[in-house]
């Protein structure tokens, strides 16, 4: 399971990795791509009780994939029509196209899935083109990325050896305080050493509102929002009866059992930044 599950992180790094480097726009279809199979995942889950159709599915797996490419063009000034156009869409379809024994649910879920994938998704985008364009900003990505994999690493396996505690039985029991502490003390630790070393690459080119404070603070974020985001994603499946999302990548599940962390911390990440600190 171990072997498994690192060599499944590891291709899924390497895909990831590779499409950042190779260039703005295969990064930008890259995500809209997990974005798209994201929703496939939750409307096939939503769907085993009937919560939502396949047909409807369409309306959020095109607004998921909107999301990122607006995001790519136009930043995210383009938020709110989207989400405007699939409010009004998914109502239009239930009231007039497809009767649904429960609408008001079945539309709710139509907007949710979307909202999980692409809106949060796409701002890894935007994290990518804050700073300088794609020049630079695929370094604050890459180091938001770390960060992410170093807390799930070392929250995986010191909870798996010594976690004794549990953070939440009721709806995740594998998740221990033990690992969440360690994940933590690893993330922000990893926040001070990348900080470092980029100051030694950088020299006099780092950027100037890239202080230990702020890459303490992105490390704190990504600590205490990366497990809501998987908590979060754990209590949906808790209530659908499934353990994984899917099972396209080997010791991980879904994309979206992967991705999970990355759900409210990208935004808040990005936003953090956008108003706080880069003038």
């Amino acid at each position: 399971m171990l072997v498994q599950r690192v060599l499944g992180a590891v291709l899924f790094g390497v895909v990831m990795l590779g499409t950042l480097v190779w260039g703005p726009l295969p990064f930008t279809c890259a995500i809209a791509l997990a974005s798209v199979i994201g929703s496939i995942e939750l409307f096939g889950m939503f769907e085993t009780k009937g919560a939502a159709t396949p047909t409807a599915a369409i309306l959020g797996i095109t607004a998921s994939a909107a999301y990122v490419f607006l995001a790519h063009y136009k930043g995210p000034g383009c938020y709110g029509y989207v989400t405007v156009g699939l409010l009004f869409a998914s109502f239009m379809w239930y009231l007039l196209i497809l009767k649904h024994v429960k609408p008001t649910k079945a539309v709710a879920l139509t907007v949710l899935a979307p909202l999980l994938t692409g809106l949060c998704l796409s701002h890894l985008v935007l994290l990518r083109d804050l700073v300088d364009g794609f020049n630079w900003g695929w370094l604050l990505l890459i180091f938001f990325i770390i960060l992410i994999w170093v807390y799930d690493i070392l929250a995986w396996a010191v909870g798996r050896k010594i976690g004794k505690h549990k953070m939440a039985p009721s709806i995740s029991p594998n998740k221990s305080w033990e690992g969440t502490i360690a994940g933590t003390v690893g993330a922000l630790a990893a926040s001070v050493l990348f900080r470092w070393l980029l100051q030694l690459a950088l020299g006099s080119s780092m950027w100037e509102w890239f202080s230990i404070g702020v890459a303490l603070a992105i490390g704190a974020i990504v600590c205490v929002l990366g497990p809501l985001g998987d908590l979060s994603e754990s209590l949906m499946k808790r209530d659908y009866g499934v353990k994984d999302m899917g099972k396209m990548i080997p010791g991980h599940g879904g994309i979206m059992d992967r991705f999970d962390s990355t759900l409210f911390t990208a935004p808040a990440v990005f936003y953090f930044l956008f108003y706080f600190v880069i003038k």
